[in-house]
């Protein structure tokens, strides 16, 4: 009996200690560094952008701001789950913020981005500058070099409208394409001219044994000729836990060159 006793007492602590390490994992504040050579971008100066999806409850490591600045942002995108029900409207303002004070910054919607006021947020976007992308393209200025930024509707609520999203882009010109769900790899084309595409909502898994997890590991890659780069997120969601699977931001150099 207190042989069991003592086994049931071991195993508890383990469990504490097992969820205490996730939380702390779930906590940290990861700036990782992609580089992409793009043919088609002229000039010689690269494109710096912060890139940074599923944010969640979470609020923005000063720290990370800090951090990113020193590198010369030109640009910032939010890759979706910039909110969530229940997530108060402070702590999404102060987040803008941040992250406005980096450089111009796009935004694209996610699943649960819809779960909060759509007025108070659209509202947010006003007031600090946001460009916020729903199925349409804006040009961006480098240097004098044009490029496209597409951004698409959340894929997972029947949202995205992929041809409308890439329908008036500068011919010629770099495209960059911004899309919570990394399910529009499977919408893209050869043709469509897409140099990049950054993408979120898997969190990696979140909580991964070994290989094992409901979403495969963020990373980078190719299709249909374009680079792409799946983050696993900042945040979390329902479990505010992680496991194999570690919070990441992006600081992503798009260079001039041959790929």
């Amino acid at each position: 009996m207190i042989y069991l006793l003592s086994l049931i007492s071991a195993a508890f602590v383990c469990a504490i200690a097992f969820i205490w390490k996730m939380s702390a994992i779930a906590k940290e504040n990861r700036v990782k560094r992609a580089d992409f050579p793009l043919r088609r971008l002229g000039g010689k100066e690269p494109l710096n952008i912060f890139f940074i999806s599923d944010i969640h409850r979470r609020t923005v490591s000063e720290e990370i701001i800090r951090g990113v600045e020193e590198h010369g942002v030109h640009m910032v995108v939010i890759g979706g789950d910039l909110a969530e029900q229940g997530v108060p409207f402070t702590r999404i303002e102060e987040n803008i913020k941040r992250l406005t004070s980096l450089g111009k910054t796009y935004f694209v919607w996610g699943n649960n981005d819809y779960e909060v006021s759509q007025e108070r947020l659209v509202r947010l976007f006003k007031t600090y500058g946001v460009t916020a992308l729903r199925n349409e393209s804006v040009i961006y200025d480098h240097c004098g070099q044009i490029i496209n930024i597409s951004g698409v509707d959340d894929l997972r609520l029947g949202f995205a409208d992929y041809p409308e999203a890439v329908r008036k882009l500068c011919p010629g010109a770099p495209t960059l394409l911004v899309s919570h769900n990394p399910g529009i790899h499977h919408q893209i084309h050869e043709e469509d001219g897409i140099d990049l595409i950054l993408s979120g909502h898997t969190h990696g898994g979140q909580i991964r044994i070994g290989r094992f997890g409901l979403y495969d590991i963020g990373g980078t890659g190719m299709v249909h000729q374009a680079h792409y780069l799946i983050s696993n997120g900042y945040g979390t969601t329902r479990l505010p836990l992680r496991f194999g699977a570690r919070p990441e931001t992006h600081l992503i150099r798009l260079m001039p060159g041959q790929e």
